[in-house]
């Protein structure tokens, strides 16, 4: 972590030229890889102390020279890693083309193998073969000393390329980080890395190539001597086994450190692939596994952040979705309450455009209603300072056109205006923005109220899914708006009822007789230090007449109220007492009549007739004269 930390801050401060100081400190720390190949040109060859002072007196220029080379290699394999890796660290990476992004990108997975594949003919036709000839060629070395020396010499390059390849794969991990791509195909296409297969391969015939060259010439070199010397050859034999056992030795440490090295590159980043998973698993869609190589596991690391991030964006999907919805039903809900309980149409329009506005954040939201006529459509309430101007303008649409809120009512059916069918949208320039639209009818039974309309600034915003949402808050202003309707009606027959009612009953207790006592007393009148209490006798909302109340104590609350409730009852009382007595009145009207009409109705004469008129009216009505006459025609006589 704190070696991943350093690499960051050294990338932070140096952007392109990073590159660079890793492949030179990769060439420094891969000098241990050249060891193995040195000390088995030296157990074949077996130089003079001379010869191995001038061999390594010229191999510092010889491996400079050789580093300087594949620097500017690398140089020339990576001008668009270099360049972006600045740019990144500038904080001017969004100014990178796409075509530039993936050859970054390109360049940074292929280098590894790139600068292997360049590194092994360069280091060794600069460091091995030069002076290898040179002093094969000068007579210094036989022949067999230039065959162990070109043997041994491929060895040291193997290893010091291999272990180079290894630490530049390894120091390489910032800079691959900083320039992936964003889009997921440009990192699948520009994965320029060698595959496990062509890694593992080239791994295991280096190994075995290295063992060969290693193992053969020093046995081969021994035998040579044991034949050209027939004494001692027991000592040949021991040389010859401690020298195979050295050299077994270091080509299998070479061997287990490049296999450690290589399978570290491996299980690093699956270990890392597999932990991500588990925290994947655990419902922490977050998590992106680092491309840290440039084989199979980085593509199979690229598809895992592809599959995570499609699954992000598909829960962020259905969590707005969701979140749309219950919006959409917590406004709904609240319509709902609305029309429930407001029952004064201003107030519950400007109540439901203002809901839709700002729980769906619409531009625009109006109500359109159907005037007595059934020609126009009329605004009654809308939002903004547009709706004000609209209203103020008293603002109408008729219905006889092809428009959006015409086709609506007329149809009964919700109507979407965007792209595809703008033609059917009225241009509003108090409303510029508007790049959506629905209008939806407000039905009651088989009759169109009106439309709701709603305007968005989004294009396409409205989907066919909200149709059902709007239409159900639409249906429920329409019922609220009928219920309203019939309330104000009912409530404007109850107030001529009542207006009736308080008329007949000031009519009729005006008819009470004047001279009827109206009045009555109990107890005696008291001058002084009394408390004087009154309180109405009141019949739907008429004052029939009034309780005094004069006591020597003040009235309390309790009391005041107890009178008001008796006070209350007495009226209903004496409206009753009124009632029966008018209703007596009526019957005994009625059976008079019905007993005069049946004494009529006995006479046979017309004398008899008018006698028993004028008789029986003289004695109900207590007349002092009763007269009848009967009017005949003089010309008839």
């Amino acid at each position: 972590m704190n070696q991943r930390f350093s690499t960051e801050i050294l990338l932070a401060k140096t952007g392109g030229f990073y590159i660079m100081l890793v492949i030179a400190a990769a060439q420094l720390l891969a000098f241990p890889g050249a060891i193995l190949g040195a000390i088995s040109i030296q157990l074949s060859a077996g130089f003079s102390p001379a010869q191995l002072r001038q061999i390594f007196g010229m191999a510092p220029v010889l491996v400079l020279t050789g580093n300087l080379i594949l620097l500017i290699v690398a140089w020339f394999m990576t001008p668009n890693a270099r360049k972006k890796l600045s740019m990144v660290v500038s904080g001017s990476g969004a100014r990178i083309k796409p075509d530039q992004e993936f050859k970054a990108w390109k360049e940074i997975t292929g280098l590894t193998w790139r600068y292997g594949a360049a590194a092994i003919p360069i280091a060794y036709l600069v460091d091995i073969l030069p002076p290898s000839l040179y002093y094969y060629l000068k007579g210094e070395t036989s022949q067999a000393q230039f065959v162990y020396t070109l043997a041994g010499g491929v060895v040291a390059v193997l290893g010091l390329v291999i272990l180079a390849v290894l630490i530049i794969d390894s120091l390489l991990i910032p800079a691959r980080l900083a320039l992936i791509p964003d889009n997921f195909e440009t990192q699948i296409s520009g994965r320029n890395g060698t595959l496990l297969t062509g890694k593992l391969v080239i791994i295991i015939l280096a190994l075995i190539l290295i063992a060969i060259l290693m193992v053969v010439p020093i046995g081969f070199h021994n035998t040579m001597m044991a034949l050209e010397q027939h004494g001692n050859s027991s000592q040949i034999l021991s040389d010859i086994q401690s020298h195979s056992i050295l050299a077994s030795f270091l080509a299998l440490l070479l061997g287990f450190s490049l296999a450690y090295l290589v399978s570290r590159t491996i299980s690093a980043p699956l270990k890392e692939l597999i932990n991500t998973f588990k925290k994947v698993e655990q419902g922490d869609l977050s998590q992106r596994v680092r491309i840290t190589t440039t084989d199979e596991i980085a593509e199979l690391t690229i598809h895992f952040n592809r599959m995570v991030a499609r699954l992000e964006e598909l829960q962020s999907a259905l969590e707005k979705q969701v979140y749309q919805q219950t919006a959409q039903l917590k406004a709904t809900n609240e319509v709902g309450s609305a029309a429930s309980s407001i029952l004064e149409p201003d107030e519950l329009l400007k109540k439901v455009v203002n809901l839709i506005t700002d729980r769906f954040g619409h531009y625009y939201s109006a109500i359109y209603l159907v005037d007595q006529t059934g020609y126009w459509a009329e605004l009654i309430e809308a939002t903004g300072d547009a709706g004000k101007v609209l209203k103020q303008n008293r603002h109408r649409l008729e219905l006889n056109n092809k428009g959006l809120i015409a086709n609506t009512i007329n149809n009964q059916q919700a109507t979407i205006a965007d792209s595809k069918n703008a033609s059917i949208r009225s241009a509003n320039p108090l409303l510029p923005y508007t790049k959506s639209e629905i209008a939806l009818p407000l039905i009651v039974g088989d009759r169109a109220l009106g439309a709701l309309d709603v305007q968005s600034t989004r294009e396409g915003a409205f989907k066919p899914q909200d149709i059902d949402t709007l239409q159900g808050m639409a249906n429920q202003v329409a019922i609220a708006l009928e219920n309203a309707r019939l309330y104000q009606e009912s409530q404007k027959n109850l107030e001529e009822m009542r207006s009736i009612q308080n008329q007949y009953l000031l009519e009729a207790w005006s008819k009470v007789p004047k001279a009827e006592k109206l009045e009555y007393n109990v107890g005696d009148f008291a001058d002084e230090n009394v408390h004087k209490f009154e309180t109405p006798l009141t019949l739907r909302d008429q004052s029939l007449g009034t309780i005094q109340l004069i006591t020597d104590e003040e009235i309390s609350h309790e009391e005041h109220n107890l009178i008001k409730a008796v006070a209350s009852q007495a009226a209903i009382a004496l409206e009753n007492a009124r009632l029966v007595n008018e209703s007596r009145q009526l019957a005994n009207r009625e059976r008079l009549v019905a007993d005069i009409s049946n004494k009529i109705w006995t006479s046979t004469t017309i004398d008899g007739v008018l006698q028993t008129v004028v008789k029986e009216l003289g004695k109900t009505l207590d007349t002092t004269r009763a007269v009848i006459e009967l009017k005949s025609d003089e010309n008839n006589d």
